[in-house]
């Protein structure tokens, strides 16, 4: 492939032309490996805006910039200038105002605008050089223009492989590239074209652009050249087409090549004896030549940019060296102990366990030992669990049951495997648990009695660990544990971990330990009953009672009191037996309801038929009342505070007409709860 196309593909999408024999390419991110010798920015303003200052004559750091006409050039022919009115700015930035409307723009660019009394002027720039906009001409044929524009003489001595690199922008009129700008370079005897850069995005909106990084390389003239220029040449012609912006330019730079940096890859570094591979130059700023050397290779050094078929026959560690040169110098990479070569033999298959003999129920942990490079493991344990594993150093191989077992080790590479049996190499020895019991005496028992354990475990246990839920104490590391203690009746499950040398063994005697204090005592059931009700309370098995608390009891002794609380309580009766002195609790709860509601009438008839000839309050669970009754006009006609009395429809001895009265009732209840309700009763005769 050829250098023009590597570039080609290592910079898309970068536009990339071909003019003359010369490589162009330009793009925000083009990269070249070159070394800067020359730069021009223009200068700046220093502050005060220099609208309209030419180019022609313009000394900048590096000498004078000259404008030349090419051929005829129209009255009102456009021009260069190098002023803030188009500031420079970076690349990848939108083109913005100049000085002439801000001072802040100090930054001075090389552009093409209008001149004062151009055709388009008024509508343009009036007074000529507002930046980048030039007057394309139209009806009236007065702006043909072809200037270029000169740099100062460079001198290019001991510099070869040289780019040129400016940042720009530009739209002008792109049919058959009418209003457009050209590259040109001296090389101290004629001009000569080299590049014509590709108009710019409008994504910054009309008249405006975007600046952009173009380069290209000078001729091969340019290198040692004392005497070179580089010509930027603008022509419009009067089609009236054109669109701004015409073209601004900035930061032009030249950069020569550098000296080569060697650097290389290998197809493979790690071998096989008798192997063979290939290497490739990846270098930059472009070697000339090449001197590879290969220690222990064969064969042993090569010219090749990209030497192949390199054979290393014997195994170690290689290294390698390339030395790259171009007109500019050299430079040298060594690469030490780079290629391995290795034998490329089977693995020798080893390996260890933590210990060899010990007791069943006990898990292992294993140790590869090869040599050689395994890369893969296969591993199987006759009588343990699990019986095989891939891991190199498998973990937690567990062996319950004793006897002499074997272990095999298959270690593997790419070139074969190695198998490893060691017969009887585990010896799985009888180790026995515990095995836990216990017993006591007094299994049954009153409550707030205490009861001593006794350890029934055998296999020679070292360690006892009781657990006694609902005693004091509730735990105990002795091996026959005494003064556990019940305060209440029910029944007490136990638990009794027995340990040795070879472990644990646990026992639970579920509901083991009894604590009733008089078998047989029984309560009668809770009960729910409405505000006012009673409830014969009943025991039984004892020999003896005692009811707590007295509220609502008519006797607090005997088996069978009659209960009638005022509110929800739990009685609670203690059952003796005076044969074993002890005492059972029991509770009895009684859950009082109150059906809280009262009714009055909406219609009566206070006529003397003796049907609804009074108007009553009725209701339940009624403590107090206040019932009142009042007329339309709020006088209050009637009023009691006894629910057996009511309201006959008669007011100071009178009978009432027939009318609707309104009730206000407040009504306290039983349960001490209090209700206000109002509402109408209609009066009929």
């Amino acid at each position: 492939m050829s250098k023009k196309k590597e570039i080609k593909k290592n910079m898309s999408p970068i536009k990339t032309l071909l003019l003359a024999g010369l490589l162009i390419f330009g793009g925000p991110s083009t990269e070249i490996n070159a070394q800067g010798f020359w730069s021009e920015d223009f200068g700046s303003t220093g502050g005060t805006c220099d609208q309209g200052n030419p180019a022609n004559s313009t000394v900048t750091s590096n000498g004078v910039w000259i404008v030349t006409p090419q051929g005829a050039q129209d009255i009102f022919a456009n021009e260069w200038y190098i002023s803030a009115t188009e500031p420079g700015l970076n690349p990848g930035d939108c083109s913005a105002p100049g000085c002439q409307t801000n001072a802040g723009s100090t930054n001075r660019t090389l552009h093409v605008g209008n001149v004062p009394g151009s055709p388009n002027a008024t509508t343009l720039c009036s007074t000529g050089d507002c930046g980048a906009v030039y007057d394309p001409g139209g009806f009236q044929i007065e702006v043909l223009t072809d200037k270029r524009a000169e740099s100062p003489v460079i001198d290019c001595s001991g510099q070869s492989g040289i780019f040129l690199t400016f940042d720009y922008f530009e739209y002008g009129d792109d049919f058959i590239n009418i209003d457009n700008t050209s590259i040109e370079f001296w090389d101290g005897v004629s001009w000569i074209l080299i590049a014509d850069p590709p108009r710019t995005s409008q994504a910054c909106g009309a008249g405006f652009g975007v600046w952009t990084t173009f380069t290209v390389a000078l001729p091969s003239a340019a290198d040692n050249n004392p005497n070179v220029k580089i010509g930027f040449r603008w022509r419009n012609d009067n089609g009236g087409t054109g669109t701004s912006p015409s073209f601004a330019v900035d930061n032009v730079r030249l950069s020569g090549a550098l000296p080569p940096t060697a650097s290389f890859s290998a197809s493979d570094t790690v071998l096989c004896v008798d192997d063979c591979i290939s290497f490739t130059d990846q270098s930059t700023s472009n070697p000339s030549s090449f001197s590879w050397s290969f220690i222990g290779a064969n064969p042993s050094t090569s010219t090749d940019q990209n030497p192949s078929n390199i054979c290393f026959p014997a195994a170690g560690t290689y290294s390698v060296q390339l030395i790259v040169s171009n007109i500019n110098g050299s430079d040298t990479l060594t690469k030490v102990d780079y290629i391995t070569v290795n034998p490329c033999n089977p693995p020798t298959a080893a390996f260890i366990a933590d210990t060899t003999v010990f007791c069943e129920r006990t898990c292992m942990n294993f140790t590869d030992l090869s040599t050689g490079g395994a890369t893969s493991w296969e591993w199987i344990f006759p009588g343990g669990t699990p019986s095989s594993s891939t891991n190199p150093n498998p973990l937690g191989i567990c062996y319950f049951t004793p006897g002499s077992y074997d272990v095999t080790l298959i270690a593997g590479n790419s070139f074969g495997y190695d198998t490893l049996t060691i017969p009887n190499y585990l010896t799985i020895d009888t180790c026995p648990l515990p095995v836990a019991d216990f017993n006591t005496f007094t299994q049954n028992i009153c409550s707030n009695r205490c009861v001593n354990f006794f350890d029934l475990s055998t296999e020679n246990p070292i360690a006892w660990s009781w657990y006694f839920p609902g005693a004091s104490p509730d735990t105990s590391s002795l091996q026959n544990p005494t003064n556990i203690c019940y305060a209440v009746d029910g029944f007490y499950d136990v638990r009794l971990i027995a340990t040795n040398q070879n472990g644990s063994d646990t026992i639970i005697k579920y509901s083991y330990i009894n604590v009733e204090s008089v078998p047989g005592a029984y309560v009668s059931p809770d009960t729910s009953m409405f505000f006012g009700s009673s409830y014969q309370l009943n025991a039984g098995g004892g020999s003896s009672y005692s009811w707590a608390p007295s509220a609502g009891l008519d006797t607090t002794g005997g088996f069978s009191p009659i209960a009638t609380p005022s509110t929800s309580t739990i009685y609670t009766v203690a059952i003796v037996d005076s044969s074993t002195g002890c005492i059972a609790i029991r509770q009895v709860g009684i859950t009082i309801l109150h059906n809280n509601k009262f009714f009055v009438p909406n219609t009566f008839s206070p006529n003397d038929d003796g049907y609804n000839d009074v108007l009553y309050l009725r209701g339940n669970n009624l403590y107090g009342i206040r019932f009142s009754i009042f007329d339309r006009w709020g006088e209050k006609v009637f009023e009691t505070t006894d629910a057996s009395i009511g309201w006959d429809g008669r007011y100071k001895g009178k009978d009432l007409d027939p009318a609707v009265f309104m009730y206000v009732i407040t009504v306290n209840y039983n349960d001490k709860k209090t209700i206000t309700e109002s509402g109408n009763v209609t009066l009929v005769r």
